[in-house]
Protein backbone atom coordinates (compact mmCIF):
# COMPACT_ATOMS: atom_id res chain seq x y z
CA UNK A 1 0.00 0.00 0.00
CA UNK A 2 0.98 3.46 -1.39
CA UNK A 3 2.50 5.69 1.59
CA UNK A 4 0.45 8.67 1.41
CA UNK A 5 2.37 10.91 3.87
CA UNK A 6 5.46 10.64 1.34
CA UNK A 7 3.26 10.78 -1.36
CA UNK A 8 1.77 14.05 -0.41
CA UNK A 9 5.48 15.47 -0.38
CA UNK A 10 6.10 14.96 -3.79
CA UNK A 11 4.36 16.79 -6.60
CA UNK A 12 2.97 13.98 -8.72
CA UNK A 13 2.85 16.67 -11.58
CA UNK A 14 5.87 16.36 -12.30
CA UNK A 15 5.97 12.90 -13.24
CA UNK A 16 3.31 13.75 -15.98
CA UNK A 17 5.83 16.66 -17.27
CA UNK A 18 8.35 14.21 -17.07
CA UNK A 19 6.85 11.56 -18.69
CA UNK A 20 5.68 14.28 -21.55
CA UNK A 21 9.72 15.16 -21.77
CA UNK A 22 10.89 12.11 -21.76
CA UNK A 23 8.81 10.65 -24.96
CA UNK A 24 9.71 14.45 -27.10
CA UNK A 25 13.03 14.51 -25.78
CA UNK A 26 12.40 18.04 -25.86
CA UNK A 27 11.54 20.59 -23.60
CA UNK A 28 9.70 22.97 -26.39
CA UNK A 29 7.74 20.22 -27.41
CA UNK A 30 6.50 18.82 -24.42
CA UNK A 31 5.39 22.39 -22.89
CA UNK A 32 3.42 22.42 -26.30
CA UNK A 33 1.65 19.20 -25.61
CA UNK A 34 0.74 20.16 -22.05
CA UNK A 35 -0.42 23.90 -23.49
CA UNK A 36 2.05 25.43 -20.57
CA UNK A 37 5.46 27.80 -21.32
CA UNK A 38 8.66 25.98 -21.92
CA UNK A 39 10.06 28.03 -18.95
CA UNK A 40 7.50 25.89 -16.61
CA UNK A 41 8.69 22.67 -18.11
CA UNK A 42 12.24 23.31 -17.35
CA UNK A 43 11.63 24.61 -13.75
CA UNK A 44 9.59 21.43 -12.79
CA UNK A 45 12.35 19.40 -14.11
CA UNK A 46 14.61 21.47 -12.59
CA UNK A 47 12.45 21.05 -9.06
CA UNK A 48 12.43 17.07 -10.25
CA UNK A 49 15.74 16.52 -10.60
CA UNK A 50 16.38 18.14 -7.12
CA UNK A 51 14.08 15.51 -5.83
CA UNK A 52 15.46 12.63 -7.61
CA UNK A 53 19.26 14.05 -6.94
CA UNK A 54 19.76 12.41 -10.90
CA UNK A 55 20.31 15.42 -13.92
CA UNK A 56 17.79 12.68 -15.74
CA UNK A 57 18.77 14.40 -19.35
CA UNK A 58 21.86 15.34 -20.90
CA UNK A 59 22.31 17.76 -23.06
CA UNK A 60 24.13 16.43 -26.57
CA UNK A 61 24.17 19.00 -29.21
CA UNK A 62 21.04 20.45 -29.75
CA UNK A 63 19.05 17.33 -28.34
CA UNK A 64 18.73 15.46 -24.66
CA UNK A 65 19.78 11.77 -23.94
CA UNK A 66 17.80 10.31 -20.92
CA UNK A 67 20.10 8.89 -18.66
CA UNK A 68 20.04 5.31 -16.86
CA UNK A 69 17.81 6.61 -13.88
CA UNK A 70 15.80 8.46 -16.02
CA UNK A 71 15.12 5.50 -18.66
CA UNK A 72 14.16 3.36 -15.21
CA UNK A 73 12.12 5.81 -13.80
CA UNK A 74 10.48 6.08 -17.48
CA UNK A 75 10.09 2.26 -17.51
CA UNK A 76 8.37 2.01 -14.18
CA UNK A 77 5.99 5.26 -14.39
CA UNK A 78 4.87 4.52 -17.62
CA UNK A 79 3.17 1.39 -16.18
CA UNK A 80 1.47 3.52 -14.04
CA UNK A 81 0.64 6.46 -15.31
CA UNK A 82 -1.11 3.60 -17.99
CA UNK A 83 -2.95 1.93 -15.12
CA UNK A 84 -3.83 5.42 -13.40
CA UNK A 85 -5.74 6.36 -17.04
CA UNK A 86 -7.87 3.04 -16.90
CA UNK A 87 -8.47 4.05 -13.39
CA UNK A 88 -9.79 7.34 -14.01
CA UNK A 89 -11.96 6.79 -16.84
CA UNK A 90 -12.93 3.76 -15.63
CA UNK A 91 -16.61 4.94 -16.57
CA UNK A 92 -16.12 5.56 -19.85
CA UNK A 93 -14.35 1.99 -21.03
CA UNK A 94 -16.35 -0.57 -22.07
CA UNK A 95 -13.37 -3.32 -21.91
CA UNK A 96 -12.83 -2.46 -18.08
CA UNK A 97 -15.05 -5.22 -15.70
CA UNK A 98 -17.10 -2.53 -13.52
CA UNK A 99 -18.52 -3.49 -10.26
CA UNK A 100 -22.38 -3.03 -8.74
CA UNK A 101 -23.08 -3.82 -5.54
CA UNK A 102 -26.59 -4.88 -4.90
CA UNK A 103 -28.24 -4.98 -1.50
CA UNK A 104 -31.39 -7.46 -0.98
CA UNK A 105 -33.21 -9.57 1.70
CA UNK A 106 -31.72 -13.20 1.59
CA UNK A 107 -35.70 -13.72 0.48
CA UNK A 108 -34.17 -12.38 -2.99
CA UNK A 109 -32.38 -15.31 -4.22
CA UNK A 110 -35.15 -16.96 -6.07
CA UNK A 111 -34.54 -18.48 -9.70
CA UNK A 112 -36.02 -15.01 -11.58
CA UNK A 113 -32.96 -13.12 -9.40
CA UNK A 114 -30.18 -15.55 -10.59
CA UNK A 115 -31.41 -15.54 -14.14
CA UNK A 116 -31.44 -11.49 -13.96
CA UNK A 117 -27.96 -10.95 -12.23
CA UNK A 118 -26.03 -13.36 -14.97
CA UNK A 119 -27.70 -11.55 -17.64
CA UNK A 120 -26.24 -8.19 -16.35
CA UNK A 121 -22.60 -10.28 -16.01
CA UNK A 122 -22.51 -11.21 -19.42
CA UNK A 123 -23.93 -8.39 -21.31
CA UNK A 124 -22.60 -5.43 -19.20
CA UNK A 125 -19.43 -7.26 -18.51
CA UNK A 126 -20.01 -6.80 -14.75
CA UNK A 127 -18.68 -7.98 -11.35
CA UNK A 128 -21.24 -8.60 -9.20
CA UNK A 129 -20.93 -8.04 -5.30
CA UNK A 130 -24.43 -9.00 -3.50
CA UNK A 131 -24.60 -7.89 0.70
CA UNK A 132 -28.04 -8.96 2.26
CA UNK A 133 -30.33 -6.17 3.51
CA UNK A 134 -30.03 -7.46 7.30
CA UNK A 135 -27.88 -3.96 7.66
CA UNK A 136 -29.76 -0.88 10.06
CA UNK A 137 -29.41 1.25 6.83
CA UNK A 138 -32.26 2.07 5.07
CA UNK A 139 -32.61 1.29 1.17
CA UNK A 140 -32.77 4.98 0.65
CA UNK A 141 -29.24 5.36 2.97
CA UNK A 142 -27.59 2.77 1.26
CA UNK A 143 -28.14 5.21 -2.30
CA UNK A 144 -28.05 8.57 -1.17
CA UNK A 145 -24.55 7.53 0.18
CA UNK A 146 -23.43 5.48 -2.84
CA UNK A 147 -23.27 2.34 -0.91
CA UNK A 148 -25.38 0.29 -3.32
CA UNK A 149 -26.05 0.39 -6.55
CA UNK A 150 -29.27 -1.07 -6.64
CA UNK A 151 -31.45 -2.22 -3.86
CA UNK A 152 -33.78 -5.02 -3.62
CA UNK A 153 -36.32 -4.15 -0.73
CA UNK A 154 -40.24 -5.03 0.28
CA UNK A 155 -41.05 -1.30 0.58
CA UNK A 156 -41.12 1.42 -1.91
CA UNK A 157 -39.02 4.58 -1.77
CA UNK A 158 -40.25 7.82 -3.04
CA UNK A 159 -37.36 9.77 -3.62
CA UNK A 160 -36.74 11.96 -7.07
CA UNK A 161 -32.86 11.10 -7.08
CA UNK A 162 -34.17 7.28 -7.40
CA UNK A 163 -36.43 5.02 -9.66
CA UNK A 164 -38.56 2.68 -7.63
CA UNK A 165 -39.84 -0.37 -9.54
CA UNK A 166 -41.73 -3.25 -9.16
CA UNK A 167 -39.76 -6.24 -9.77
CA UNK A 168 -40.91 -9.61 -8.40
CA UNK A 169 -43.93 -10.32 -5.93
CA UNK A 170 -43.28 -13.29 -3.96
CA UNK A 171 -45.66 -15.26 -2.56
CA UNK A 172 -45.05 -15.75 1.55
CA UNK A 173 -46.06 -18.92 3.31
CA UNK A 174 -46.50 -19.28 7.48
CA UNK A 175 -44.62 -22.39 8.13
CA UNK A 176 -45.06 -24.34 11.76
CA UNK A 177 -45.43 -27.51 13.47
CA UNK A 178 -49.28 -29.06 13.52
CA UNK A 179 -48.88 -28.96 17.91
CA UNK A 180 -48.31 -25.12 18.09
CA UNK A 181 -51.00 -24.25 15.43
CA UNK A 182 -53.51 -26.61 17.43
CA UNK A 183 -51.86 -24.95 20.95
CA UNK A 184 -52.34 -21.14 19.34
CA UNK A 185 -55.52 -21.81 17.41
CA UNK A 186 -54.37 -20.70 14.34
CA UNK A 187 -56.46 -20.48 11.35
CA UNK A 188 -56.33 -23.19 9.27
Amino acid sequence: MANLYDLKKFDLNLLVIFECIYQHLSISKAAAMLFITPSAVSQSLQRLRQQLNDPLFVRVGKGMTPTTACVNLHYHLQQNLEQLEKTINLNNRSELRKRIVIYGPPLFCSVNSHVMINQLCHQANLQIEHHNLTTTESAEELLAYRQADLVFTRMPITNRATICQPYQTVQTLAVCRRAIRDAKRLPR
